[in-house]
């Protein structure tokens, strides 16, 4: 597996609250949220909780959602213990490939909380693999307005579940890939100007002799970058 990364703060934020981490098998992103450092708190405290979690003992599915929920329980005990993180939390999306198997497939176990995305590029086809957990996610699943309308409206970033708040659902998606595949995972600060549309275009360029990463990173800047941009791109 063949990763790049990049992060920025964008155009209009002092702070980076987003994290990423990339491991043998895992890749993760966490968007951050709360008062004074306290979003770059508890993604930090997200990743440090992935980045320790024993995988490989078990069924990856189920070890997905264990780290997810040590992710939880580390910031929810943290913001218990200092006063001044209360309130705080974090998106997560994680992703676990496993090694290849005799056929060169992989199996991808996906984990999500919150609005942070992972798309899978396949044969120059781009797929959302994950919901966004927002009131707007909401109401585009239900049809009540177009993912165009969701991309402008006030409520786009009310979330309706993020780590450390007082119960989690998190979803969890398993697909097998085939050689070739690109997993994309990134934090809303490039889906909020980057379109599928724009996506896709980058991600048919030659991997290896660009980051892709940094060029998705570049173009939401480009296009006004409001908000931390946090993307990683991995080729199976």
């Amino acid at each position: 597996m063949d990763v790049k990364t990049a992060t920025d703060v964008g155009r209009l934020r002092e702070n980076n609250e987003d994290a990423l981490w990339v491991g043998e098998h895992c890749l993760v992103v966490c968007d951050g949220m709360g008062g004074h450092v306290a979003g770059e708190v508890a993604a930090e405290l997200a990743i440090e909780a992935i980045k320790s979690f024993p995988f490989g003992a078990g069924e990856p599915a189920e070890e997905v959602l264990a780290a997810i929920d040590q992710a939880q329980n580390r910031i929810i005990a943290e913001a218990n213990r200092n006063t001044k993180y209360q309130g705080m939390g974090s998106t997560i999306t994680l992703a676990w490939v496993s090694a290849p198997g005799a056929d060169g497939e992989r199996e991808l176990v996906v984990g999500h909380v919150g609005d942070s995305r992972c798309y899978l590029f396949t044969n120059g086809v781009l797929e959302q693999l994950t919901s966004d957990h927002s009131v707007v996610g909401e109401m585009v699943r239900a049809g009540t307005i177009t993912p165009l309308e969701a991309r402008n409206h006030p409520q786009k970033h009310i979330l309706t579940q993020v780590l450390g708040s007082a119960a989690i659902q998190p979803e969890l998606i398993v697909r097998r890939l085939r050689p070739g595949s690109i997993i994309l995972l990134c934090t809303d600060g490039l889906t909020d100007v980057v379109d599928d549309t724009l996506l896709e275009k980058t991600l048919q360029q030659d991997f290896y002799a660009n980051n892709l990463a940094q060029e998705l990173v570049d173009l939401a800047n480009e296009l006004g970058g409001p908000d931390n941009i946090t993307v990683i791109v991995a080729k199976v």
